[in-house]
């Protein structure tokens, strides 16, 4: 595995934080929306962070230049498995879902109705494109130990996979919550958002911190 591949790794964590943290530091400075800690207060939404301008020829570009570093992300993991006779044709298929899916989000971040219905399916796929992406990645690193044990610290690997069934078991109960509309508690969309989102950038630094080894096959 090589070090260009851990470090689009950590790129994928950062970058995504980053962004959405500015866009909202931003925003609350130009009073486009509320002051509050969002993971827990819910006083607003990811979208309404990037959606205005100024802020969104600010938050868009980023977001776009991290749907090609997933892109890459994936793409390199999926190239570098093959080394050890290892397959990942789903990865692939799933990489290009992934990226197609967040660029309607963002090509879509608006206001209007159709905007918004364009912004709903694209964010929904992505999330679920994304989440089966973490969780077939670890999947494959839990079923080839023996092969990337000495480049991987397997205790992380697992910690990760446990990440990855608790996003997918969790996104079962909770899209109904997301769906549906809720009068008495309408903050708790939001807190549900940006801690979920959090958890899936999660991901991308658990697997950086996961290697111990950085070496490739020897050739047969």
């Amino acid at each position: 595995m090589s070090y260009k591949l851990r470090f689009i790794s950590l790129a994928c964590f950062v970058l995504p934080v980053f962004t959405v943290i500015i866009s909202y530091i931003i925003s609350i400075n130009l009073d486009l929306v509320a002051k509050c800690i969002p993971n827990f207060e819910g006083c607003t939404s990811i979208s309404r962070v990037g959606r205005y301008e100024p802020v969104k020829f600010f938050f868009k570009p980023m977001m776009y230049f991290y749907s090609l570093i997933i892109f890459f992300f994936w793409i390199t993991f999926s190239k570098e498995i093959n080394n050890f006779k290892i397959k990942s044709k789903n990865l692939v298929i799933l990489t290009f879902i992934t990226v197609i899916f967040l660029c309607l989000y963002i090509t879509f971040l608006g206001e209007s109705n159709l905007y918004s219905f364009f912004k709903r399916i694209g964010i929904y796929f992505y999330i679920i494109s994304i989440v089966l992406l973490q969780l077939f990645s670890n999947k494959i690193l839990i079923s080839n130990q023996k092969k990337l044990s000495k480049i991987f610290n397997y205790k992380i690997v697992k910690l990760n996979y446990g990440l990855s069934w608790l996003l997918v078991i969790s996104g079962l109960i909770l899209l109904p919550i997301l769906v549906i509309k809720i009068d008495t508690f309408p903050q708790i969309k939001n807190i549900i958002s940006w801690n979920y989102f959090l958890l899936i950038q999660l991901f991308f630094l658990l697997f950086f911190i996961s290697f111990k080894k950085l070496i490739y096959p020897t050739a047969t």
